[in-house]
């Protein structure tokens, strides 16, 4: 009992001493070192306060906590009766950031970069950041295939606690691919498989200027194609066993080699379709179009899968899970695939909103969509809401998301974030020509009326030739959304130089008003209304002209007209993208005829139609081909009015030769004209430089576009180029043939066979101010007096 009792004042006694050793009251903390940090912000980081009983544990969390701060480098801790004492060195200032040895990547990245990372002047140094840094880059040199690049942060600290940081940077050369070789493929050459590589062990004729540069990620990407290529092929168990990347002693070489096995071409015997799928069983089943004992192709597996999903899905089932059960017989080499589809619950549309519209009225937008809240989830009707907004000019990158609402059943609401792009523009422009003089140009337009999708446009010009001014307004929903009203007013004075005797000057002012009808979402008519009044004035001899004096063209029945016309037009539009089109067709048709009423007796024909066809599927390489066709006449046997003529102007120009030029030309004696562009000996005849038009045309463009060479491929949403080959002229088919010296038509300009050509390169741009073209071109078929243009530009074309 006496032992019992001394064990237990033993082990209290002990217990209470080891308590007192790790466990104490302290009464001051205190830093030494501190300079550019305050003790109070120090204090917030450790777990210490002074009247509390801390033991060592507390300490140790302390200076771990302080440590994790990023603030100091070294910390020691001293105790003094009941005090203690944290001895601080702080991490130095950084003085200075100085960037050596980079070419390749811009200083001004690289700073940037540095910035976001806090290593930057004023700031601490911290070498966690320093190894982040060098890690990021180094990943960045890699990826362009300098794997043999070196970077080093070297640190200069002065007396002052500041350090000068410098980065010096090896980028070295590029790492180049030596050799490719894969083993253990017996059905298909090595050629074959190395042709589905991007990377390459040689150079070829049409890359002379690339080099056979490594890339691990590249390598990944051409390992994947090598598979997806053997799957597609039958070949179901085919397996990449190994890769081996051998770099030379200076990493400027690789060689890689590919080891796998090929396995058995497998067949599809049969499949079956399982799962409860209602009324639906037939059509998923017509969708899986595999024929018996047709070659596995897991590419084909992948697509009919995605139909599957699709057609679920514009059917309101939008998370269906379907599932492949492959069965595999070995000593046939046959496949049973087995489809085991739950398509789940069928959703329907809850609300449908909108973000990113700051401007832009919801009504606008919603206008567009064609699903329906309250009815069911449709991924076709939603897709072509998505294709309607793509098509307003003032709207980019539209994203459809969906949200289950877990508050409803069978709910999902639909958000289509839109990015607005600026809808108004106001341009001045001053110009000089040898006959029209100085010339003003101005012209204000806003696409995007107070947010309401109406368009307002007005444009003024004023030279010595040329007083026009024009206002139109579109209403792309008058009525209700299938219906579209554009007016549009004008006035045009325009000096026609017939010789040097005499000017005539026609004055037309006028209206037009059309009502557009939306067929489908890709077809719509439109009939309108015109009215214009033509003056004819000879301004020398201030008073009205008689056109008969002139011309034997008995057109013109007086010098005042005026013409009542019904237009109408057809347009078809499937392009996707507005700008810059990648596929898809846009075609205009339209007529105009005077009615009764008017002073002529005339109708016009036009054709405009595109087409975009890609090449490949990045939609990279795209053909175009544009036709733009016309012909006007009169009801009976007098000419179309020399204003109602077509033109080569920017938009339907042949490229290589200059506006306006192409097609009839008036022509003079040597006598009637103190210069001339040409001259003709056998007839003495003086031509025209400009042209007076006529009443039909056909100009047609084919046209490869190209993405542009060493360019990133995000620059290719607003630049690309092309090769391009155009053909047409404008000709007068009721040109009498005799010569007449003062006719507006000049000789032998109905004949058909008379065409202009030309080849060329295009880029076009789209800029902060509109889309800009650029195009230098080589005339094939040209005349003797054609005015040729071979670098040229224009703002807002669209080819």
């Amino acid at each position: 009992m006496l032992i019992r009792s001394f064990l237990i004042i033993f082990i209290i006694f002990f217990s209470t001493h080891v308590f007192s050793k790790n466990i104490w009251s302290i009464e001051n903390i205190q830093f030494e070192g501190l300079k550019y940090f305050s003790k109070s912000e120090v204090l917030k980081d450790i777990f210490l306060n002074t009247g509390n009983r801390i033991s060592k544990n507390d300490v140790k969390r302390s200076i771990k906590s302080l440590f994790q701060t990023g603030k100091f480098s070294d910390i020691k801790v001293y105790y003094l009766n009941k005090k203690i004492i944290f001895k601080i060195k702080e991490q130095p200032i950084i003085s200075n950031v100085v960037l050596l040895g980079n070419k390749i990547i811009k200083c001004s990245f690289l700073k940037e970069y540095l910035n976001k990372l806090g290593i930057q002047e004023g700031n601490l140094f911290n070498p966690i950041l320093n190894t982040i840094f060098i890690k990021n880059i180094k990943e960045f040199y890699n990826k362009n295939g300098r794997y043999n690049a070196n970077i080093k942060i070297f640190k200069k600290t002065n007396l002052n606690n500041k350090v000068n940081i410098i980065v010096l940077i090896q980028e070295n050369e590029v790492s180049e691919i030596n050799n490719i070789k894969i083993i253990g493929n017996k059905n298909f050459s090595q050629k074959k498989l190395i042709s589905l590589f991007n990377l390459k062990n040689k150079k070829y004729w049409w890359s002379f200027l690339e080099k056979p540069i490594y890339s691990s990620q590249k390598l990944e990407e051409d390992l994947k194609n090598l598979t997806n290529f053997y799957l597609n092929s039958g070949y179901y168990y085919f397996n990449i066993n190994k890769k081996i990347v051998s770099f030379f002693k200076n990493k400027n070489k690789v060689n890689i080699t590919i080891y796998i096995s090929e396995g058995k071409k497998y067949r599809i015997s049969h499949f079956f379709l399982n799962g409860n799928l209602l009324h639906f069983y037939q059509k998923i089943k017509n969708i899986i179009n595999i024929r018996k004992n047709e070659l596995y192709n897991e590419k084909k597996i992948t697509l009919i899968v995605e139909k599957i999903y699709r057609f679920l899905s514009e059917n309101g089932y939008i998370n269906p899970k379907i599932i492949i059960h492959p069965e595999i017989d070995f000593q046939e080499n046959k496949i049973i695939l087995n489809f085991n589809i739950d398509i789940e619950k069928r959703y329907f549309v809850n609300k449908i909103n909108f973000q990113g519209n700051q401007l832009t009225k919801d009504i606008v937008l919603r206008r567009e969509i064609k699903q329906i809240e309250g009815e069911w989830f449709d991924l076709k009707l939603i897709e072509l809401g998505k294709q309607s907004l793509e098509k307003i000019k003032f709207l980019r990158n539209i994203n459809i998301e969906k949200k289950i609402l877990s508050n409803k059943e069978n709910a999902v609401d639909i958000v289509y974030k839109v990015a607005e792009q600026p809808t108004g523009s106001l341009n001045f422009g001053l110009g000089y020509g040898r006959d029209s003089g100085l010339s003003f140009n101005a012209s204000l337009s806003q696409d995007n009326l107070f947010g309401s999708g109406n368009a307002l446009k007005f444009s003024v010009i004023k030279n010595d030739n040329q007083k026009y001014a024009d206002l139109s307004m579109i209403y792309p929903y008058f009525i209700n959304t299938s219906t579209h009203v554009s007016t549009r007013i004008f006035y045009n004075d325009f000096k026609y130089n017939i010789h040097s005797a005499s000017t005539l000057i026609k004055s037309t002012a006028g209206f037009e008003s059309d009502v557009g009808f939306l067929i489908n979402p890709f077809n719509r008519v439109n009939i309108g209304f015109g009215y214009t009044h033509n003056g004819l004035l000879n301004k020398k001899e201030k008073m009205k002209l008689d056109f008969k004096n002139i011309s034997h063209d008995k057109f013109l029945k007086n010098s005042l007209v005026d013409d009542f016309t019904l237009n109408y037009s057809l347009v078809h539009d499937t392009l996707k993208h507005f700008y810059f089109p990648m596929s898809g067709n846009q075609t205009y048709i339209s007529a105009k005829n005077t009615i009764p009423g008017s002073d002529n007796n005339f109708y016009k024909l036009l054709f405009d139609g595109e087409q975009y066809i890609p090449l490949d599927k990045e939609k990279k390489f795209i053909f175009l081909t544009h036709l733009r066709a016309g012909m006007g006449n009169s009801f009976n046997k007098e000419k179309l009015p020399f204003y109602e003529n077509f033109h080569s102007i920017d938009e339907n120009n042949i490229r290589g030769f200059r506006a306006n030029t192409i097609g009839p030309k008036k022509f003079f004696t040597m006598s009637e004209l103190e210069e001339c562009t040409e001259y003709n000996t056998n007839k003495n005849l003086c031509e025209s430089t400009d042209s007076i038009g006529g009443n039909a045309m056909m100009i047609a463009n084919l046209e490869l576009i190209t993405p542009i060479p060493f360019i990133k491929d995000e620059y290719n949403k607003f630049l690309r180029s092309s090769f391009f080959f155009d053909v047409g002229n404008i000709w007068d088919t009721k040109l009498e043939k005799k010569e007449n010296f003062h006719s507006l038509n000049s000789i032998d300009y109905n004949n058909f066979n008379s065409i202009y050509s030309s080849v060329g390169i295009s880029l076009q741009w789209i800029s902060p101010v509109g889309p800009i073209s650029f195009s230098y071109s080589y005339p094939i078929h040209k005349h003797k007096n054609s005015q040729l243009e071979a670098f040229q530009f224009n703002i807002g074309k669209h080819w």
